[in-house]
């Protein structure tokens, strides 16, 4: 997977948990709540409030469980392939239709088919959409014109999306990531971000992701 040491902090934090010898059930103190809430304030202006924050096992099973939250068996759920094919099954164990609007390339770069997009969600009316931000495996960072776009088109639908932004941490320089949900007071209220800090700190065996609801 990330195939990097995790960073000193991480591995000492372990050590010393490690060292002390009660493996049993934990709690979620006020600070971890404030590390999540300061950290994207920092990293991205976005005001995030404690009562949107649920904890998750994996980014995979919080976007399980946000398809179930958001769907029922037979609606459609759309998706931008090539994508992390993952999204795939949990739609179809959902219940769900999979709606495909493929990405388009132009020299080299993948780009939103917008037009292919309006047209799937006009004819097709998908109850979600699971966005890929930054997209996995073609590498775009999407830029916060196309986040709005999308957001737009998601609003006009009644579409909530559901954002998987895992790698939203690891991108090259002259590129911004953009939380979907902090784009527009109502991208906010209808999509749920579903992240975690394992592949920036190469810790993705680790219980520590979040659904920002």
């Amino acid at each position: 997977d990330m195939d990097f040491p995790a960073p000193e902090p991480v591995v000492e934090a372990l050590r010393t948990r490690a060292s002390h010898p009660i493996y049993g059930y934990g709690y979620k103190d006020e600070a971890l709540y404030a590390s999540i809430i300061d950290r994207m304030q920092r990293k991205y202006g976005w005001a995030v409030s404690k009562e949107w924050i649920r904890f998750t096992p994996g980014v995979m099973p919080g976007v399980q469980a946000s398809l179930r939250a958001v769907t029922k068996p037979g609606d459609n759920v759309l998706i931008q392939s090539p994508v992390f094919p993952p999204f795939f099954s949990a739609i179809e164990q959902a219940g769900c239709k999979v709606i495909n609007s493929r990405l388009a390339r132009d020299n080299g770069q993948y780009l939103i088919d917008f037009e292919d997009l309006e047209e799937k969600f006009d004819c097709l009316r998908p109850s979600a959409f699971i966005l890929c931000s930054p997209h996995n495996p073609v590498g775009r960072v999407w830029t916060k014109d196309e986040l709005t776009r999308i957001g737009r088109i998601a609003e006009r639908y009644g579409t909530v999306v559901i954002s998987d932004e895992i790698h939203g941490e690891i991108i090259y320089r002259g590129h911004v990531h953009y939380p979907y949900s902090s784009i527009s007071p109502e991208a906010e209220a209808r999509s749920i971000v579903c992240t975690s800090p394992g592949k920036t700190f190469s810790m993705t065996g680790m219980v520590a992701s979040v659904a920002i609801i």
